[in-house]
């Protein structure tokens, strides 16, 4: 049983009327000691109304919020989405025959942020009430909720009690999945280019061959064709088209390089969201996809595949991946890949490089892999070190961390050069900007490369 203001109030006034009893006889008043042991006993009488109210009010509030007369149910996404905000629903039915005042409390996965974290409702007679909050997941994988806090309020408005109604439930965490529906909103309503995303699948900007049409103003003059046009006597345009089935292989390092945060993400959560936003995108051009989870041996290997039931492989392997700290064998992962895959694929690898000293076997194992593979390596960069070297010293030592950070960024500027002189692909970008930087990169190989 918990007092409301109004229950401290009143025993406050109580109190005030008590401390006038001391006063009164300092008052030059006849019969003083007869009004003083007056109100004594009106504030001894005050004081037991009060409590035997308050007692009463508070059977009156633990009747009302009987598991049988009270309900609550919570209303949410079959699989939430990692890093954003996801809407919970509370549903509260009221069997009483009264109004019920209640302060509701969810109880979350404790990693998990809750906005607002209390809900006031007042739930009518015989009804029901909607109760809405953001939740934002900062982890991938399965959790549990909690049952439902609830502060139910007596109808005198005195007292309140606590109980917890029975809402407990298992509920999984996937990458972002409303980022994919943002895209495909975004291509609904043409808008692409204003969400960061590029179309790059415009006719003229593929390399096989469809057809030949009348030349206009907005075509690109290179694909004229010079023969077409002598032999019709007027401009035509070669059609070009992108090209479809091919081989697009995802390799994920898991390594402790993507365990730092960015935010409330890791590297890795970045990473994922991007996979399988490639793996939404990829289903226009009908590409096989392949996926390969590393760090120090490799975890899981999906054969390329196509369709939507290879997109629900995806979901389901990378839901619950955890970075692992530990090194990164890149020479292991990628002939592993070479023996499960020799045919020539685009080969997509989502890594973090530092310098030339610690990721020096990256270069190594990229040459390996551009034998026999498109490598295009997404480096993820560090912020927090972006930010340390873009530091002005106020001291000896800050100077120091700055003169090391601005060292590393020298040394990893000159590895991402090197594997460019190799042949291999390169994004440079953080985290925030890795999905639409993967996806643009993505279509524009698509609509120019050769494999």
């Amino acid at each position: 049983m918990i007092p409301t203001r109004l229950t401290v109030w009143l025993l406050l006034s109580g109190l005030l009327l008590w401390l006038g009893g001391y006063i009164l006889p300092l008052l030059p008043l006849s019969q003083a000691e007869a009004w003083v042991q007056g109100l004594r006993w009106l504030v001894c009488g005050f004081y037991a109304g009060v409590f035997l109210l308050l007692g009463l009010d508070a059977l009156l509030a633990r009747r009302m919020s009987r598991p049988n007369r009270l309900r609550v149910r919570r209303e949410r996404p079959a699989r939430f989405s990692l890093g954003v905000d996801n809407d919970v629903v509370l549903v509260v039915e009221n069997q009483n025959r009264r109004r019920v005042r209640l302060l509701l409390r969810d109880l979350p996965p404790a990693a998990f942020r809750a906005e607002p974290p209390l809900l006031d409702a007042a739930v009518p007679a015989r009804g029901w009430s909607r109760l809405t909050y953001r939740l934002l997941p900062t982890e991938r994988g399965n959790f549990t909720f909690g049952d439902v806090a609830v502060r139910c309020r007596g109808p005198l408005g005195l007292a309140c009690v606590d109980r917890l109604l029975s809402a407990a439930e298992e509920v999984q965490v996937y990458p972002n999945l409303l980022e994919v529906r943002r895209y495909e909103a975004l291509v609904r309503t043409t808008l692409v280019r204003s969400g960061g995303y590029r179309a790059k699948r415009l006719p003229g900007a593929g390399r096989e061959f469809s057809h030949y049409r009348d030349y206009t103003r907005d075509d690109d003059y290179r694909h004229v064709s010079w023969k077409a046009t002598a032999r019709r006597n007027k401009p035509i345009t070669s059609v070009f088209e992108s090209e479809h089935s091919q081989d697009i292989i995802f390799c994920l390092d898991i390594g402790r390089m993507m365990a730092a945060r960015v935010g409330t993400l890791t590297k890795l959560d970045h990473a994922i969201n991007a996979v399988l936003m490639l793996t939404h995108v990829s289903q226009t051009f009908q590409d096989n996809l392949g996926l390969l989870v590393f760090s120090h041996t490799v975890h899981l290997y999906l054969p390329p595949a196509k369709g939507r039931a290879q997109h629900a492989r995806f979901l389901q392997a990378l839901y619950s991946v955890k970075p692992e700290l530990c090194y990164v064998n890149y020479r292991e992962a990628f002939a592993h890949l070479i023996a499960k895959h020799p045919k020539r694929a685009l080969t997509m690898v989502f890594t973090d490089l530092l310098d030339n000293v610690v990721s020096r076997e990256y270069l190594d194992a990229a040459a390996l892999l551009r034998r026999f593979h498109l490598p295009l390596t997404l480096a993820v960069a560090d912020v927090p070190l972006q930010q340390l070297a873009a530091r002005q010293p106020r001291d000896t030592d800050e100077l120091y961390d700055v003169l090391v950070a601005r060292d590393l960024l020298d040394g990893r500027t000159e590895l991402l050069r090197s594997l460019e002189r190799q042949g291999v692909f390169v994004v440079d970008t953080v985290p925030e900007k890795l999905t639409i930087d993967a996806v643009n990169r993505y279509l524009a190989l698509k609509t120019g490369m050769q494999m």
